[in-house]
């Protein structure tokens, strides 16, 4: 075992100490899958949520069977609490009509309670790195990892990401696409990752473009911007 792995394991063995069950904040990039296989090697329980910016995609519903058929745990689905933001500014979408003094501001902290009530879990364990933001690497130094107030554990708090694709590739677990990006990855609104529902889940991207119609034009944007780099 290197010293990464021991490292996380170490964190979740503090948590296993309270006790037998954990949640996963998944998003089916490589660091909470990474995360995931790790908590399923500690616990007893796993549970586990995902949080959608569109509902009932097949590219989702692909990934938590993955999730499902390899650790027998089922993926709770819950809106995206930047959906808030979405609607209230018109993120990629018009402005409805009276739209944004009825959306209601829900927080991380509030999918949290609803999914620790649901399952009866206390503890959530999330793939972030102290690499990611300036923001993530200051709560990995304030909380080393361990965040016993907000009841939230890092055990990836100092991998890098070859150290995570190293994991991956030993455990035989494929490596999801990362939509252009090296850190960070999941669905969202980065353009690589429309172009990606765009050519390879066709019915997933009519449904985004059902939700956020200007995305479109960000993706036309995007590859022009592309063809006057290529030019220079």
């Amino acid at each position: 075992m290197n010293e990464h792995i021991f490292s996380a394991v170490n964190l979740l063995k503090l948590v296993r100490q309270e006790t037998d069950s954990i949640g996963v904040s998944l998003s089916f990039g490589k660091d909470s899958l990474a995360t995931l296989d790790l908590c399923c090697a500690v616990f007893d329980r796993v549970e586990a949520f995902y949080l959608y910016r569109v509902r009932d995609l097949e590219i989702v519903k692909k990934y938590s069977q993955y999730v499902k058929d390899r650790y027998n745990v089922e993926v709770r689905m819950f809106p995206h609490f930047d959906l808030c933001r979405c609607y209230k500014y018109a993120v990629l979408q018009p402005h409805w009509k009276n739209l944004s003094k009825k959306v209601p501001v829900v927080k991380m902290r509030d999918i949290e309670n609803q999914f620790r009530a649901e399952k009866n879990i206390v503890w959530i364990a999330y793939g972030w790195r102290r690499n990611d933001s300036f923001s993530r690497a200051l709560i990995m130094k304030q909380t080393k990892g361990f965040d016993y107030k907000n009841k939230r554990v890092f055990p990836l708090r100092s991998w890098n990401r070859k150290d995570v694709i190293d994991f991956l590739n030993k455990r035989k677990i494929p490596i999801p696409n990362s939509f252009g990006r090296k850190e960070q990855g999941g669905l969202d609104f980065h353009p690589e990752a429309l172009r990606y529902l765009k050519e390879n889940f066709k019915e997933d991207y009519e449904k985004w473009i059902v939700d956020f119609p200007f995305s479109e034009v960000q993706l036309l944007s995007n590859d022009n911007n592309q063809k006057e780099k290529e030019k220079k």
